[in-house]
């Protein structure tokens, strides 16, 4: 009996630790069959792709209950092409550790979304992955690529945050919400000069079937031996969903300028806007449509680039975490503008069309 009893009361601590902290394993597996094209002898594409409406991935995160309302986290995410695995980087979908509080906030240390990025994302009817995924985010990409390119060291951060100290209010306010974000630089010699440094901010209400949402962006490229070639570009947009029931309806808009570091002169402007819906058509199968335009105007060009898209899709759910779909989707480019699906290459010429779909499986566990 006295043996008994002291294994119970070893089992009750072993468990009353065990429920203080737990770590969870997590991943996404997306693949389909991709095919796009573009006209005017552009070079397309046909194929098995990872990632048509999720980016696949592999997780890591833990909590530790610490006491007196505060608990310890983390959280190591990693893409994964399940289409032709390659070599990754660990934590390269976010790397963090974090005290939170339920009456205080979580403060994170580490990799961390890009705010704006995160903002867009949330009022997209397609989000950002396959050939249906926002025009707005996609065209931002070429825009930070454009900007950023020349300075030394920066991560082109449409998309993460690295280096970043990131600040999120409590969920108790309301259905307020609200992200504070500085990025260092973390540069060693003079010639790099805060290349790369950023600062981000998130607010919004969310609130029953509304959600809307605002937020900001602005990296410094820094300077080297040829300044003028190194800009900062400033990025900001808003966006709203609703809930109807019958169908939820998304409405985003973005812009992102760029300016030359040294001089502050702007050198081009992209704006954008983007509608989209999900409509219930069975208990388990939702219709998605979207349509976006962008417009890019740069310094010293006669003509404004000008791109549409235009994005239709169907979703099925097999169970709580599988999930088949099909996507098509087509861009009209303008004036020079290049944007293609599919990662396909451009034609680069005055107008074309880039046309695609994706048809695959999505599965969580």
């Amino acid at each position: 009996m006295k043996k008994t009893l002291i294994a119970l009361a070893a089992l009750a601590v072993t468990g009353a630790v065990m429920a203080q902290s737990s770590v969870t394993v997590y991943g996404i597996a997306d693949a389909g069959v991709t095919r796009a094209s573009n006209s005017n002898g552009g070079v397309g594409v046909s194929g098995v792709r990872s990632g048509g409406i999720a980016t696949s991935r592999l997780g890591f995160r833990g909590t530790e209950d610490l006491g007196g309302g505060l608990k310890a986290k983390f959280l190591v995410e990693t893409g994964i092409a399940i289409d032709a695995p390659t070599t990754t980087t660990l934590g390269d979908r976010g790397s963090w550790v974090s005290i939170a509080s339920d009456s205080m906030g979580e403060l994170r240390l580490g990799r961390e979304f890009n705010q704006t990025f995160l903002n867009q994302n949330s009022f997209s009817a397609f989000g950002t992955n396959g050939v249906g995924n926002s025009l707005i985010f996609s065209s931002r990409s070429t825009a930070y690529t454009n900007a950023l390119k020349a300075a030394p060291a920066v991560e082109n951060n449409y998309l993460w945050t690295n280096n970043a100290i990131t600040y999120i209010l409590p969920n108790t306010l309301g259905g307020f919400y609200g992200t504070l974000q500085y990025a260092f630089d973390e540069k060693t010699t003079p010639a790099d000069n805060k290349a790369g440094r950023s600062t981000n901010l998130r607010a919004g209400y969310a609130n029953g079937p509304l959600n809307v949402g605002v937020a900001y962006n602005k990296t410094d490229g820094g300077t080297n031996a040829t300044p003028a070639t190194i800009d900062t570009i400033k990025s900001t947009n808003v966006g709203a969903s609703y809930d109807f029931g019958m169908a939820k309806v998304f409405a985003a808009w973005a812009q992102d300028k760029t300016s030359t570091t040294a001089t502050g002169a702007e050198k081009s402007k992209l704006t954008g806007w983007d509608l989209g819906a999900s409509i219930p058509v069975t208990s388990t199968g939702n219709v998605l449509v979207s349509y976006a335009k962008v417009k890019t105007e740069t310094v010293g060009d006669a003509l404004d680039d000008k791109a549409s898209k235009f994005a239709v899709g169907y979703r099925h759910s097999l169970s709580k975490r599988t999930t088949v779909y099909a996507t098509a989707a087509r861009i009209s480019n303008k004036n020079g503008a290049n944007y293609t699906l599919g990662g396909t290459a451009p034609t680069g010429g005055v107008k074309f069309n880039s046309t695609g779909y994706d048809v695959g499986i999505s599965h969580s566990f």
